[in-house]
């Protein structure tokens, strides 16, 4: 009955904002004035791959499978409304295939402990000591398991963007960083495709911070996640805390993910591609 009542009232929630959102604003365009006027695309384009090399990009080559150690703490009654998930604090055991969107998560804790949720070639599944393994649709899966990823893997995926843009100056917690719109097509905004605003430390040219459309969601929508004590995994710098504010708040986080271990090659890609007649669509959505 909690449960019910939990998604009914965050139905009501959503749909109030979604009204006042719409009404006000449509779809979202994270370009500075800079980014339009003088987008500066080669400029853009160095600041990215020097950004990627900070991270550590090339050390990702000749891995198969990784997992992380993540935890993520849900804020406030919108944070209660915005995940799938039976508590506000969750831990999971994230595993992958890089470069691709194939992976599952174990529950470390709470109601769920034990229970592994994963997605293969988009299709979703489950494995638990109760029920045993089956294929079956889980759309807040869908979702969740392939942002934690992006979030993990965006140094270098990002790479693949082919519309750029410098954004400018902006000081982000005390640091001077430099702007780049990252998109695909055009950086102008784009009712199906995403635009990432990457502010990168002018000393470290590491990510600071990272603001995002979500279109898969809604066009309104458009969030940002700080990229915090970062930590090396064996030449794989990852940030230890991403907090990360929404424009449906005014005020606070709506959630903060903390990752505390990252590990090569764990077990085989056969192990995260348990269904041999899908095809394998890498990078592919869909």
């Amino acid at each position: 009955m909690r449960f019910i009542f939990r998604v009914l009232g965050g139905l009501i929630l959503i749909l109030v904002i979604i009204a006042s959102y719409i009404t006000i604003w449509g779809t979202q365009d994270i370009r500075t004035a800079i980014a339009i006027e003088s987008p500066q695309p080669e400029k853009a384009r160095a600041l990215l791959q020097q950004m990627a090399e900070a991270h550590g990009v090339s050390n990702w080559d000749g891995i198969e499978t990784y997992s992380v150690e993540l935890e993520d703490l849900f804020f406030g009654q919108l944070g209660n409304y915005s995940h799938p998930f039976p508590e506000d604090t969750v831990q999971f055991l994230l595993t992958y295939i890089p470069n691709s969107f194939d992976g599952r998560m174990q529950f470390l804790s709470g109601e769920k402990n034990g229970l592994v949720w994963g997605m293969q070639s988009w299709k979703t599944y489950y494995n638990s000591q109760s029920k045993g393994f089956k294929f079956e649709e889980n759309n807040g899966i869908k979702f969740w398991l392939p942002t934690y990823q992006y979030f993990i893997e965006f140094p270098k995926r990002i790479l693949n963007a082919d519309a750029l843009a410098y954004a400018g100056e902006k000081e982000i917690n005390g640091k001077l960083c430099d702007g780049v719109i990252a998109t695909w097509k055009s950086t102008a905004p784009q009712i199906d495709i995403d635009q990432y605003l990457i502010w990168i430390d002018q000393s470290t040219h590491r990510i600071a911070k990272l603001e995002y459309t979500i279109r898969e969601a809604y066009n309104f929508l458009k969030g940002a996640a700080y990229f915090n004590d970062y930590k090396n995994y064996q030449g794989i710098y990852l940030p230890s805390s991403l907090p990360v504010e929404s424009n449906l708040l005014q005020d606070g986080l709506l959630h903060e993910m903390k990752i505390s271990n990252f590990t090569k090659n764990p077990i085989s890609q056969k192990e995260l591609r348990p269904n041999l007649a899908l095809k394998i669509l890498g990078d592919e959505k869909k």
